[in-house]
């Protein structure tokens, strides 16, 4: 006899999605919604409303596995589900387990679209990767591409419902097709022969498969469609470092991925993550990490102190005081608010194209230009449309514009 299908339970009810960690998540939790409607359900603001609460959840880090066990146990008592990837590496954590991997296959049965001007279309869940330190891999599992055929349905489904902005997920977004016998050029020059006013932002993309198939990324990224925008998580500069993350590039690969990039977009936003306080890494170590920044100047710099998560080969390693991670997590951020400050006050004076893609608050909107650098407009704009603006300043994330009549 065949177990309930537990998202097939929920009928009928008012349920509130909460939403934690990456845009692959923020995905999920869309293709729930559509489910949920479909099966009669009406989606609520908050948890005080609803009688049914989905928790979609992220344990990247220890701390963030801590808030969501918490968040969890607030909430017993309640009609809580369960998904993301804490039920995958904890199937007891509490609540009424969803599998994700069977919210895509729901989803490809539920005849409609999610609404909103900003889609997020995943492309793939798991990766190819061998990372020591790295949780996901073991909740998400190893690399399955969606094919071509079914991203491009969804890309179209979601133009024609009005979306403007495109956004591309996956755990690794450059390894697309590596189990088809594809690569991610081909499913960008599908990406682009669909019609419509949308433009496309690329997730994140490990140096490791992305040198192979970098030239003709680069390519496809000539369409303006694309944003010229690039998530490059470098996690360490340095090699040794790198070789004990279990991550297959060089110091010397991220310099030249970052150059090939520069040269043929040499107004591109790099964005980058940095690990501080990796067990085994010395101050040498941390040092040629600050060092590739400066070389890299990345605009946008994640940065996170190392925690130990269970069942992975550095959890068994050596974890140094957290005191190291800290002063170094605060010289990093640091020596990344420079970098932008730099970056940022060389905008101002200047004008550029933008396109809006969200309201802040009434009277604000954001915009994006080219490469993705948000720009905060003080005016009561419409979604998608096409502006021209001059930058009078900015703040640690973002510019501020003003709108050229």
């Amino acid at each position: 006899m065949a177990l309930p299908d537990p998202i097939r339970q929920i009928e009928k009810r008012r349920v509130y999605i909460e939403t934690y960690g990456c845009t692959y998540n923020a995905g999920d939790s869309e293709k729930i919604a559509v489910i949920l409607r479909g099966q009669g359900c009406e989606i609520v603001a908050s948890a005080e409303e609803a009688d049914t609460i989905v928790v979609n959840t992220c344990i990247v880090v220890e701390k963030t596995e801590r808030e969501m066990r918490q968040r969890l146990s607030l909430l017993a008592g309640q009609e809580v589900y369960v998904t993301g990837c804490l039920p995958k590496i904890d199937p007891a954590c509490g609540g009424i387990v969803i599998d994700p991997d069977t919210i895509h296959a729901h989803y490809q049965s539920a005849g409609t679209q999610p609404d909103g001007r900003v889609a997020v279309i995943q492309i793939a869940r798991g990766c190819t990767g061998h990372c020591t330190y790295c949780i996901t891999r073991k909740a998400r599992g190893p690399l399955l591409s969606y094919p071509m055929e079914e991203v491009i349905r969804q890309l179209k489904g979601r133009v024609a419902c009005g979306a403007v902005e495109v956004q591309l997920t996956a755990q690794d977004i450059s390894a697309w097709g590596m189990d088809l016998g594809s690569d991610l050029g081909d499913l960008l020059n599908a990406i682009c022969a669909v019609p419509g006013s949308f433009a496309v932002r690329i997730g994140m993309m490990n140096p490791d498969t992305l040198r192979p198939v970098l030239d003709r990324l680069l390519s496809t990224c000539r369409d303006e469609r694309i944003f010229s925008f690039f998530h490059i998580p470098v996690q360490s500069g340095s090699d040794t470092v790198l070789r004990r993350m279990g991550r297959r590039y060089t110091r010397d690969d991220i310099i030249c991925i970052a150059e090939m990039i520069r040269k043929e977009f040499p107004n591109a936003r790099i964005s980058t993550d940095i690990i501080c306080g990796f067990p085994g890494e010395t101050e040498e170590d941390f040092s040629e990490t600050i060092d590739l920044l400066r070389v890299i100047r990345p605009e946008k710099i994640n940065i996170t102190r190392y925690s130990a998560r269970p069942g992975t080969p550095a959890a068994s390693w050596y974890d140094m005081p957290d005191r190291f991670k800290k002063d170094r997590s605060r010289q990093a951020t640091a020596v990344a608010r420079g970098i932008f400050d730099e970056i940022y006050t060389s905008f101002i004076g200047k004008e550029m194209d933008v396109v809006v893609t969200e309201v802040v608050k009434e009277g604000t909107v954001t915009t994006r230009d080219r490469s993705y650098r948000p720009i905060i407009i003080s005016e009561p704009l419409e979604i998608g449309s096409a502006q021209r603006v001059r930058i009078t300043g900015h703040r640690y994330h973002y510019l501020l514009g003003d709108l050229i009549r």
